[in-house]
């Protein structure tokens, strides 16, 4: 059964899908409908259910509360190719309060010349915040983009949370 929950963090409503105990989706900090919106426009069938993934909820609302977080959740990648899979779980792995270059994660992924297809994976990640893709960034120290509601004003913020000095990554 597909379920999603919404919870209140100190940046606003966040919501995630799981499918049974397995985390498939979550969606950053909005207002909630427009979360509520989102969701059911990518899970048509999916059933709220008040306390989906109790200690998952409760290391988001830690982490947007300033706390450093290690996500300990079982993720749902069925839907995601496989080349996309590789780097999700290469990018998964980025430390809190770090980044890496999407050559980087390329490279880790094993195809070095792949960091364009490495971009495209963090522009599909469907799990934003427990796949960090917020941490990746340009080797020529850019910020690169971020396709959240927030775009790249939202990346930065992040990183800032996570005391990501930002000065460098224009």
């Amino acid at each position: 059964m597909t379920r999603y929950s919404i919870i209140n963090t100190a940046w606003g409503a966040f919501g995630f899908v799981a499918r049974g105990e397995r985390l498939a989706a979550t969606y950053l900090p909005a207002d909630e409908r427009s979360i509520r919106r989102r969701i059911g426009d990518d899970w048509p069938d999916v059933v709220e259910w008040a306390n989906l993934l109790p200690a998952f909820g409760s290391q988001v609302v830690d982490y947007f509360g300033g706390a450093p977080q290690r996500f300990r959740v079982t993720l749902d990648l069925s839907d995601v190719p496989p080349f996309r899979r590789v780097v999700l779980r290469v990018c998964r792995k980025i430390p809190y309060g770090t980044t890496a270059s999407y050559r980087d994660l390329a490279r880790a992924a094993g195809n070095p010349s792949a960091a364009r297809a490495t971009g495209s994976a963090m522009a599909h990640n469907p799990l934003p915040l427990v796949i960090p893709c917020h941490r990746v960034v340009r080797s020529d120290g850019t910020l690169g983009g971020f396709s959240s509601p927030g775009c790249v004003r939202e990346k930065k913020r992040l990183l800032r949370l996570e005391r990501v000095d930002t000065t460098r990554l224009r």
